[in-house]
């Protein structure tokens, strides 16, 4: 009997959740859905949403932005490219050049860096091409319309820092 007392108990713990649960589904589902009045009570609509501010519209809408090439974005992930490719003075040969260079990075409307050269001394030396390395294949968002060249100045001297800040300009 009392195995028939716990089994009772576990059952209606198990079923009744089921069946609370059915029952709301099957009352919403069986609900009538609200109607539209027919016929105008003789009262005035309230107030409609104004539109947002110009300053927080903006002047540009999504899908432009989208489809535009992020000159601020670009200038971030170069910057950071700057900085990787700073190590390469640590890695190469003492009688190496150093000093500062010009790296122009070609990026595709796919969002990534295709290309990427140094201007003299740098070209193909070994640090000129650890610093081409670092340039190539870093993201910005996907764009349309031609590929962009920008040019970026990257400080390789051994007791420097990465390279000069906002010195990323497009090349035209």
């Amino acid at each position: 009997m009392r195995s028939q007392t716990i089994a009772s108990k576990l059952f209606a713990l198990r079923i009744a959740p089921l069946v609370v649960l059915s029952a709301g589904l099957w009352a919403c589902g069986n609900s009538p859905g609200a109607e539209a009045p027919t016929q105008n009570l003789g009262t005035t609509p309230g107030p409609t949403a104004a539109p947002p501010p110009a300053s927080l519209a903006g002047d540009v809408t999504a899908d432009q932005k989208k489809n535009k090439f992020d000159e601020e974005q670009a200038k971030i992930v170069l910057a950071r490219a700057a900085t990787n490719a700073h190590t390469c003075v640590e890695v190469v040969d003492k009688d190496q050049p150093h000093g500062e260079g010009t790296v122009t990075v070609t990026f595709s409307g796919k969002g990534k860096s295709t290309n990427a050269t140094i201007a003299a001394p740098f070209a193909d030396t070994p640090i000129g091409n650890c610093v081409t390395r670092a340039f190539v294949n870093i993201i910005v968002p996907p764009f349309e319309g031609a590929d962009v060249d920008m040019t970026y100045q990257v400080n390789l001297k051994p007791d420097a820092k990465g390279a000069k800040k906002d010195s990323a300009k497009p090349k035209k």
